[in-house]
């Protein structure tokens, strides 16, 4: 007979989670990530002077295409779980950065500045963020190389 993909059971005292429970803890981890994300995202844009509002979106997505970067490195090379990816890239990094916001502001810019400026933040943001992304897969590169401790650290959180 086939299994009940919502049924958890127990076999010899150790416990095995349904799918449906396993789906739940994703999830769960998008969730808390995206919420923390959503705060971080928040808390920088409120600290920025009103007329600086596109740097700080432009230096969140620099610095969150950097963390993606390092990350989907870390978790190529075995250093960092589906939890931790769910946790942090999905989750936090995928509420973090915006293109939603990116593409508001860019409008923004176009019509107070004028298209000289929204062209030049099109082009920081359109090359900038992927090239931060590129720079921390390749540190997390050369740290692995190194076998650079991060990924103690990495597994301790997950």
């Amino acid at each position: 007979p086939h299994k009940d993909i919502s049924s958890s059971f127990y076999c010899n005292k150790f416990y095995f989670p349904s799918l449906l429970d396993l789906a739940m803890k994703n999830v769960l981890l998008v969730a808390l990530g995206g919420a923390i994300g959503a705060v971080l995202r928040w808390s920088s844009e409120s600290i920025s002077p009103t007329s600086n509002i596109s740097s700080a979106t432009l230096s969140i997505n620099l610095i969150g295409s950097f963390g993606l970067g390092a990350l989907m490195a870390g978790f190529s090379m075995g250093h960092a779980s589906k939890e931790t990816v769910h946790l942090f890239g999905i989750g936090l990094l995928g509420s973090f950065t915006t293109m939603s916001a990116y593409a508001l502001q860019t409008v923004e810019i176009g019509n107070s500045s004028g298209f000289p400026s929204m062209a030049m933040y099109v082009a920081l943001t359109s090359l900038g963020c992927p090239l931060m992304a590129l720079g921390g897969w390749k540190l997390m590169s050369i740290l692995h190389k190194q076998n650079f401790p991060y990924s103690v650290a990495l597994k301790l959180i997950t």
